[in-house]
């Protein structure tokens, strides 16, 4: 007997009228043990304190109640008054409420605990119904009115498809159920504008036949509501992982896999702590910014201080001198009002001068004497003010040749030029190519949650192209292709024109003879055409050639032809 108690898939406590527990069987101890090394002699309001059995032996009636110590999965409490070795004693039964799941299928097999299924099936706090085989309502719990929006009364002894009609519920599980004679999960609008997460399980007699379906539905209209919240909370998220993307950028050195990029940052990290001018040479996209928020963020000495950047080209020359160097201007009643210019708020901190070459030259005149002085007198002031800023520039131009052409002033020239830093263009540290693809698809991947991966052809286009925009023009392509292909695997039909077209044009046809390339060339644009066709009938109209054409290339270049879906 006792071995039979162990095994039941139920928790058993057997207590004594004076509250102290005297036998209990293992899921028992499992399931409320705690800190207790033994439930032996333990007063059971301690080990279950929502336990009612002292009144349930005093007024020998049984009890049922709910024990929420695991929110998750509460466990329901069946208590009634037993004789145990002679004296009076309480019988808890102990089990989650995920069992009553396991209950319902046996209904028919259990009527004489028809009263206590009922009860636990309000208890449950989820609404379960359950139907005949054609789909008629024989028994509901107690939330059908608070999650359906119609009272017991009006729901029992309905047919779904009455349900239906009367837009009680927008989808039938059961119907569903009856239909495929399986499990099936739905979701549910109820008449009262509740969302529902409805399993309909069939329950089947010994013969095969479908007798009853049972239905437990949870109600997630909430867990919807926190589905949008979380949705803009994750947009929110998205926005401050750009922004901090952005800041721990800055300071950090890139990936620096070539011995011209190595050199490139040995020599700023040797200049950093520095005042002496600096100007970065090297076309557009090859991280001039990059290099320039590196020295500052490194140099113990301007790192706390405001890094300031002004891109010369894009400011119209009008507006210029007033955003360099401040402006004092007359305000209502004869008040002045000064502006601070970029060379005042970089006071103590570093000045970025992107595209330098783009200043005129009355600008250049009075940035060099800045530059000279160390003070800064605003457009439209007298008063000069002691300034403390180290300047780092930065071109794409040949400011020499400017500088002979009179475009240039020789003296600021000199002045910037103090410690020139030329970064190398992409194409001339291919070497890096793989690292920048990776670290590209990875930052892109997760910035919009995708899992995307490029096919070899992908990366050797990469590998062969250019990149005349250098890192920013590879990273413009990747987030262009990332976002817009529909498949995880990104394939090089997929790629921009411009780079599917540099990458034929580079192809490496040296050893072969015209005819040779000319036939894997042309086997290539056939085998992408098979690949993107459903017959052949389709690749040929594609490709502008006869099928009988290209049948016979297919078989002579022996390509396989894809099979229909």
């Amino acid at each position: 007997m006792d071995e039979l108690v162990k095994q039941l898939p139920i928790g058993l406590v057997i207590t004594g009228d004076h509250g102290a527990i005297m036998y209990h069987n293992d899921l028992a101890f499992s399931m409320v043990a705690g800190q207790h090394e033994t439930l032996i002699g333990c007063p059971i309001c301690q080990v279950i304190p929502e336990s009612n059995i002292i009144k349930t032996i005093k007024k020998a009636q049984p009890s049922l109640s709910l024990a929420n110590s695991n929110k998750k999965n509460p466990k329901i409490l069946y208590e009634y008054p037993v004789e145990w070795d002679g004296q009076k004693a309480g019988a808890t039964l102990l089990f989650h409420s995920s069992f009553v799941e396991h209950m319902a299928y046996f209904v028919d097999k259990i009527n004489e605990m028809k009263q206590e299924l009922q009860l636990i099936m309000s208890l449950v706090g989820e609404l379960v119904t359950i139907t005949d085989e054609q789909g008629t309502i024989l028994k509901v719990n107690e939330a059908c009115e608070r999650m359906m929006g119609v009272s017991k009364k009006d729901f029992i002894g309905k047919p779904m498809d009455f349900l239906e009609k009367e837009k009680i519920v927008s989808h039938s599980s059961t119907k569903q159920v009856i239909k495929e004679g399986r499990k099936v999960t739905v979701t549910q609008t109820t008449k009262s504008g509740r969302r529902l997460l409805v399993t309909g399980h069939p329950i089947f007699n010994e013969e095969g036949k479908l007798t009853k379906v049972i239905n437990i539905s949870k109600d997630i209209t909430e867990t919807d509501l926190i589905s949008k919240e979380l949705q803009e909370t994750k947009k929110l998220i998205d926005y401050y992982e750009s922004e901090l993307h952005k800041k721990e950028t800055n300071g950090q050195k890139p990936l620096i896999k070539s011995k011209q990029l190595k050199a490139v940052y040995d020599l700023a990290e040797r200049i950093q702590d520095l005042d002496s001018t600096v100007l970065l040479l090297g076309e557009a996209g090859v991280g001039k910014r990059t290099l320039a928020t590196y020295i500052h963020s490194t140099s113990k000495v301007r790192k706390n201080h405001p890094f300031v950047e002004i891109n010369c080209g894009t400011i119209p020359e009008a507006l210029i001198e007033a955003e360099l160097f401040g402006q004092v201007e007359t305000g209502g009643e004869g008040k002045q009002v000064e502006r601070q210019g970029c060379i005042r708020e970089a006071d103590q901190g570093t000045l970025f001068l992107n595209d330098i070459d783009e200043l005129s030259l009355p600008v250049q005149v009075k940035l060099l004497k800045v530059m000279e002085e160390k003070k800064v007198i605003p457009v439209g002031g007298t008063t000069a003010v002691d300034v403390d800023v180290r300047i780092i520039a930065a071109t794409e131009r040949d400011l020499e040749e400017m500088v002979r052409a009179n475009r240039f002033r020789r003296e600021l020239y000199y002045l910037v030029n103090t410690v020139p830093i030329i970064i190398p263009p992409l194409r001339e540290r291919k070497e890096e190519l793989p690292f920048f693809i990776q670290s590209f698809l990875e930052y892109y991947n997760r910035k919009y949650h995708y899992e995307k991966k490029f096919d070899k052809e992908v990366i050797q286009a990469f590998l062969k192209n250019d990149w005349a925009g250098n890192i920013r023009e590879l990273q413009n392509v990747i987030e262009t292709v990332v976002v817009t292909s529909a498949d995880d695997e990104i394939t090089f039909d997929q790629l921009p024109d411009k780079i599917k077209n540099a990458t034929l044009a580079n192809e490496d046809f040296s050893g072969q003879t015209l005819k040779t390339a000319v036939e894997e060339f042309e086997k290539n644009i056939i085998a992408k055409a098979l690949k993107k066709s459903r017959t052949l009938k389709e690749a040929s109209i594609v490709l502008g050639i006869d099928a009988s054409t290209l049948t016979r290339k297919v078989k002579k270049f022996k390509l396989k032809i894809a099979e229909p879906q």
